[in-house]
């Protein structure tokens, strides 16, 4: 069989809801790499954190992160910036509005979050980063607005997201995406992961109807409709069974397992 590309995402794909990747699915995954099958994991997740997942398997798994703003090409990496005037924009909209932001570039957080209970959420991202990777920020003189790669919006009254949400969808600097309906992706104009997984099927020489990719969400749906082979997790978001040629089980059931061991007949 020739080689195929199979990209997954991470959280309501991969792992499991406790954070971890079942034996099984490891074993499944190993069992392609050995054959020539090259795997990817595509996530929302900074890349230090993506890190932790990809090493739940084994170093050899490929990594697109930040929604597509990062992605491996072999000992290379691609990597996109929002830009300085579209993190203006959301600088101004988010204070503008009163919702809690986190802006990314590859090693650093920048955040404007007072709530503490949203800050408890943070505090599992501090202890893996290095000190001092991860401050405060209310202007954008307080933070290297050039490096940020891509960011988030949540946390906030919902009628506020609700109108930040309208707000930045209608910029023409940026793009939004949605891992939750309580969360607002921002990435750079035309970048998300269906363009990684472009330049890896470019990299590779690996076409579409060699390509496999699994999600739930719907910042995959981009994704599954790069690969001919699109597969939506039994627990995906209503919209995502509409852009998939595929359902297999849940997360919880290894449904990405499952499908593969069908696929390749292993």
């Amino acid at each position: 069989m020739k080689p195929h590309l199979i990209f997954i995402d991470i959280d309501g794909t991969l792992i499991h809801d406790d954070q971890t990747v079942s034996a099984r699915t490891k074993e499944v995954l190993e069992k392609l790499q050995a054959l020539g099958h090259i795997v990817y994991i595509a996530t929302g997740r900074m890349r230090v954190h993506a890190e932790l997942v990809r090493n739940l398997i084994n170093s050899e798994v490929n990594l697109i992160n930040s929604n597509g703003a990062m992605y491996d090409l072999g000992t290379q990496q691609g990597i996109e910036y929002l830009g300085i005037e579209a993190v203006q924009q959301i600088i101004n909209i988010v204070n503008e509005n009163e919702v809690s932001v986190r802006l990314f570039t590859p090693t650093h957080v920048y955040h404007n979050v007072t709530d503490k209970r949203e800050l408890s959420v943070m505090s599992f991202a501090a202890k893996i980063m290095k000190r001092g990777a991860i401050s405060y920020f209310k202007e954008i003189g307080e933070i290297d607005a050039k490096t940020v790669t891509n960011g988030i919006v949540a946390g906030g009254d919902p009628d506020k997201i609700e109108l930040t949400r309208k707000i930045l969808g209608g910029l023409d600097t940026l793009d939004i995406s949605s891992s939750a309906p309580e969360n607002i992706e921002l990435l750079p104009k035309g970048v998300n992961k269906a363009t990684a997984v472009k330049h890896v099927q470019t990299y590779y020489q690996i076409g579409r109807e060699n390509t496999l990719v699994f999600g739930n969400g719907e910042n995959d749906i981009s994704m599954l409709e790069a690969g001919d082979i699109s597969v939506a997790m039994q627990n995906s978001t209503p919209d995502v069974f509409e852009h998939a040629h595929y359902v297999t089980g849940t997360n919880e059931e290894d449904g990405v397992a499952e499908f593969l061991e069908k696929y390749f007949e292993l």
